[in-house]
């Protein structure tokens, strides 16, 4: 089998090629077109995907939409679509029928011989795209799911059990009550952009208590039933009124007071709103954790959806529910759902489970040694080719500099690991403000992640000896006697985003944190993204040389290719 999953018209489009369960390849549109979170159709990721593959599209067996718009279907007027644009019948005519029949749309509606040669098109709820990403990679084969972001068609939760490859529903919420809205409504409030910095709201909420004199007041707006399922109080909020730009009401300025403006200076009041946000998140998602369990009794946990791009409630996972083992993958957000389709879809097509369980989402384009060279040579940079670049790169960075790492193939998802990174010495508190005000030109409350040795993780944090975080996806708490070591990578509150690495997933990687701390003791080294603020991540080596000369960068490795400012 030999399916395209695509995921368009959301917040990052992406494309994933999946063949025989495994996945080919998988990437952003923003990384090709260059545009910060790119929502246009993925046409670049598309070829790209297909190349990587070796294929053309027409040698697909099924392309894979991670979104059904027969259920948008279900709601158009009559006569929405008269007196427009012909193609519109390819919409309006099965409106219709549908109508006619009076049943709810199909979980996997499609079109077939749209051209002689074009391989069918099926769409996939997103519900189920979600679901694909997050069991089709996990290492379980029995789970209890919780998917959660903003809004999917109609749904915006959905608790599931999935055994083998059959998936049951047992209960949802509907919009427009929305966990993921409301978090973005307060990040609105906030001054920031929903949909994009509610991570940034996240790490300011670490600035003030959990319990203040805000949080009551969230509370209140959100009721919480046994079963899982919960309400928000409406009257607070518009995001269900698509003509009103903002998505909270002048009742919520009652409550709250008045809302920041955007680029306003952030006060102790923002930072309780914050704070009183992410812990009513919390309650309201160990609820939901909570029945789940109650209802299934399973094990294990799968999670995805936009919501479990926040860290920290998924370091909390497994203390905040009964479940014994938790499982995220390095993509929950809705660009994950092109591969989710994809390897759903194969499911049912084959009526197995996708081939093995997820270790690492290395899925993007990569560059040999002497491509990167003739890229260097082209521009005709100042360059010199290295025997081992992790053991230089290790020396660069005790010697406090600021080093780029572009080493084999581009990682997918919103998260650095390794492989499209900029890296610096953690044991510096100043490291923090270089990295910001050189590199990243970002707010100064933000944390930056630490990579630590796989074996070491739980020395340095509180955790067992076998926890991995593999794809930056968990906020853990630092050992109190190990936060002084590496103080630039310790948040306000004495946690990290941590990141496990692996010898056997990124041996290259794994070597240059070894001769790090080979030479200071410390097997964690800070790893932030390879970009500057609104831009994507580098996807090429011209894209890396471009930000390396954009910013304040000391040294850039391009495979073994080292070129430096200052020698």
């Amino acid at each position: 089998m030999k399916i395209l999953g695509i995921c368009h018209d959301v917040w990052i489009c992406s494309a994933a090629l999946v063949v025989d369960g495994e996945v080919v390849a998988a990437m952003a549109e923003e990384r090709l077109d260059r545009r910060k979170r790119s929502n246009v159709f993925p046409t670049l990721a598309v070829e790209k995907c297909l190349e990587m593959g070796g294929l053309r599209i027409g040698e697909l067996d099924e392309i894979a939409v991670a979104w059904n718009p027969v259920i948008e279907m279900e709601t158009m007027p009559a006569g929405f679509y008269t007196r427009r644009w012909r193609s519109e019948h390819a919409v309006s005519v099965p409106a219709r029928i549908k109508a006619l029949l009076g049943q709810p749309a199909h979980p996997l509606p499609g079109w077939r011989n749209l051209t002689r040669d074009a391989p069918p098109v099926t769409f996939v709820d997103h519900y189920l795209a979600h679901i694909g990403n997050a069991v089709f990679l996990s290492p379980f084969d029995d789970c209890a799911v919780l998917i959660l972001d903003g809004r999917g068609e109609r749904m915006t939760q959905l608790m599931a059990r999935v055994k083998g490859v059959d998936v049951t529903f047992l209960d949802e919420v509907c919009f427009p009550h929305s966990l993921g809205l409301f978090y973005g409504a307060i990040t609105q409030f906030l001054g920031f952009r929903p949909d994009s910095d509610e991570w940034k709201v996240m790490a300011l909420s670490s600035f003030a208590p959990a319990e203040n004199e805000y949080t009551d007041e969230l509370r209140k707006l959100l009721t919480l039933y046994e079963d899982g399922g919960f309400e928000v109080d409406l009257s607070y909020f518009g995001w269900y009124n698509y003509t009103e730009p903002k998505m909270y009401s002048p009742k919520l300025v009652e409550l709250l007071g008045q809302p920041r403006s955007y680029g306003e200076e952030l006060t102790e009041r923002h930072e309780k709103i914050a704070a009183a946000l992410q812990t009513s998140f919390e309650e309201c998602v160990s609820s939901m954790l909570g029945a789940l369990h109650r209802r299934t009794g399973a094990s294990n946990l799968v999670v995805s959806g936009g919501c479990f791009m926040n860290s920290v409630i998924n370091g909390k996972l497994d203390d905040r529910s009964p479940f014994k083992e938790s499982f995220i993958t390095g993509c929950p957000d809705d660009s994950g759902t092109s591969v989710g389709a994809a390897l759903y879809l194969e499911s049912v097509r084959t009526g197995k489970r996708p081939a093995g369980a997820m270790k690492h989402n290395f899925w993007g384009p990569g560059f040999t040694d002497s491509e990167c060279l003739d890229t260097v040579k082209k521009y005709n940079l100042p360059h010199e080719v290295v025997g081992d670049p992790a053991v230089m790169a290790a020396e660069d960075l005790v010697r406090g500099r600021l080093v780029g790492w572009f080493q084999g193939r581009m990682e997918f998802g919103q998260r650095a690991l390794g492989n499209r990174s900029i890296l610096a010495d953690p044991r510096d508190a100043g490291t923090k403000d270089r990295v910001n005000l050189a590199v990243k030109y970002r707010e100064s409350f933000r944390p930056f992640a630490p990579s630590i040795i796989a074996e070491r993780v739980a020395d340095y944090f509180q955790c067992r000896p076998k926890d991995r975080v593999p794809f930056m996806e968990r906020v853990l708490n630092f050992r109190p006697e190990k936060t002084a070591e590496v103080p630039a990578v310790v948040h306000v509150d004495g946690t990290g985003r941590l990141q496990t690495v692996d010898r056997e997933t990124n041996p290259l990687y794994y070597k240059l944190i070894s001769h790090f701390e080979e030479k200071t003791g410390v097997p964690i080294i800070l790893n932030t993204s390879f970009n500057l603020n609104g831009e994507a991540i580098v996807c090429t080596p011209t894209d890396a040389i471009r930000t390396f000369y954009s910013c304040g960068l000391d040294v850039l490795y391009l495979g073994n290719v080292r070129l430096a400012k200052n020698g």
